[in-house]
């Protein structure tokens, strides 16, 4: 792209390449955009981004070297996020959906993905990556970086995708990775304990994920929980229409389910009336409910009813999500729950089924959240019949400071400690009789784990896979 596309009052002869807000991803014609992080100052890599081959400089300070162009800006994200916009040619020709709150958000996004394939090409962006079409990328964060975002934007453009669902992480909208982008319509699911490390409190968690809602306009369509104690406030936030599920109270209301190991069946009314019978692939009244807000979007906007049942019905999984193994009687369940409700849930749908023992592994990643922990270990006892905690992506925290949090709190219950998360599953399965069940929490379908600065191979579901036919 020509620099005058960017920087008209520039008036140089430049092609631009690429850019970025990260020194080691810039080469040659780049532009490099020093941003002050919460862990990092970009002003501190301008030499390394110029060495690597940066032709333009966007900071607040001037920089040592004078052969460089430098554009001064007291705020290099908003250009960051201006020129990205640019660059990548972004329009709002695809009709995109902001999921956004605690827990469900990816499964809320498959689901609505799925009601959406049926009548065109959709796409999805969130924690398990980038999906559309027969393409699929992988992502480091829930709501990537503003870049990645815009790019895969207008990859989704090209290849004529016409819906999107956006996962929002609260980390993503603290961040301005989302800023200017626009949503047609956002589902607000629930506001549980989590990101406190980040955000302080309850209160600040929930105002900036309302900073997400704030920006939707008249047109918008906003779907919330209103059996949610914060997330019933959500439509005091939005300019647009809105509707509201749950089980309690709503515009759309559970009335009836049924749960099984392998699915559930359950009835809507909309507004008192009953709306239909639908069915999912998936497990548990957690997951019945983040249907339900898809059902209420999907119908919301006129989508008709048998191609919203036959929808949810589509959605046969959902990766690192209750994935199921068993052998000998033994049933292993690997799923992401890592926030205290997302964890009560879970565990109080599989005691309703459970004929032996619940074994949990379960753990708590570093340098996050330290106030969630004891109460997910006091979960942890109170629900499943053995617990072993143990590893899970440390970090550079140290690991027996975690297992102290996880266990600080809890009084006469036994429990195992294993510092290696590999050993802690095989001592599961150690443990495990017949119709036992070994639940495996916190890193889903992951593929690695993380300690210290490094990623070592690690997979919750292969390792009980083998261990099971060991």
């Amino acid at each position: 792209m020509h620099i005058s596309k960017l920087y008209p009052s520039l008036n140089k002869d430049i092609i631009i390449r690429g850019l970025s807000n990260n020194s080691k991803t810039i080469s040659k014609n780049y532009i490099f955009y020093a941003i002050k992080g919460g862990n990092h100052n970009g002003e501190d890599f301008i030499d390394e981004a110029i060495e690597n081959g940066a032709i333009i400089i966007i900071s607040k300070h001037k920089p040592k070297n004078e052969n460089i162009i430098w554009i001064k800006s007291n705020n290099p994200k908003n250009n960051y996020i201006k020129d990205l916009q640019c660059f990548y040619h972004y329009n709002t020709h695809i009709y995109t959906v902001g999921i956004t709150g605690t827990d469900g958000k990816t499964t809320t996004s498959y689901y609505l993905k799925s009601i959406f394939d049926i009548l065109e090409a959709s796409g999805v962006i969130g924690t398990n990556g980038v999906a559309f079409l027969n393409h699929k990328y992988p992502s480091i964060n829930t709501t990537p970086d503003a870049k990645l975002l815009y790019s895969y934007y207008n990859l989704m453009d090209y290849n004529n995708v016409l819906k999107l669902v956006v996962e929002a992480s609260s980390e993503g909208i603290k961040d301005s990775r989302l800023k200017n982008f626009n949503f047609c319509g956002c589902i607000a699911s629930n506001l549980s304990h989590e990101h406190l490390n980040s955000h302080k409190s309850m209160d600040s968690y929930f105002l900036c994920k309302m900073r997400l809602i704030s920006t939707l306009n008249e047109k918008s369509l906003l779907i919330y929980n209103s059996d949610d104690k914060y997330m019933k406030y959500a439509k005091y936030y939005t300019k647009g229409k809105y509707a509201s599920f749950g089980e309690y109270s709503g515009d759309y209301r559970l009335t009836n389910y049924l749960l099984n190991l392998d699915g559930s069946i359950f009835d809507v009314n909309y507004k008192n009336s009953y709306l239909g019978t639908f069915k999912t692939n998936l497990f548990g009244k957690y997951n019945i409910l983040n249907a339900l807000s898809a059902i209420a979007y999907a119908y919301e906007i006129g989508i008709p009813l048998p191609i919203i049942k036959k929808g949810i019905a589509a959605l046969n999984y959902v990766d690192g999500r209750f994935m199921k193994y068993q052998k000998n009687g033994i049933t292993a369940i690997i799923d992401f729950a890592h926030t205290p409700n997302a964890l009560k849930c879970l565990l109080e749908d599989i005691k309703r089924f459970a004929k032996g023992k619940i074994i949990l592994v379960i753990g708590a990643q570093g340098q996050k959240d330290k106030t969630k922990r004891p109460i997910m270990g006091s979960i942890s006892v109170k629900y499943a019949d053995i617990v072993i905690f143990t590893s899970e992506d440390p970090k550079n925290e140290n690991i027996t400071d975690i297992l102290y949090d996880l266990t600080k709190k809890i009084k006469n219950k036994d429990y195992y400690i294993s510092l290696n998360r590999k050993d802690a599953i095989k001592l599961a399965k150690a443990l495990a009789n017949k119709n036992d069940i070994i639940l495996i929490t916190g890193k889903g379908n992951e593929k690695y784990e993380k300690i210290g600065d490094i990623k070592y191979s690690h997979n919750d579901y292969n390792i009980i896979k083998e261990a099971l036919n060991s």
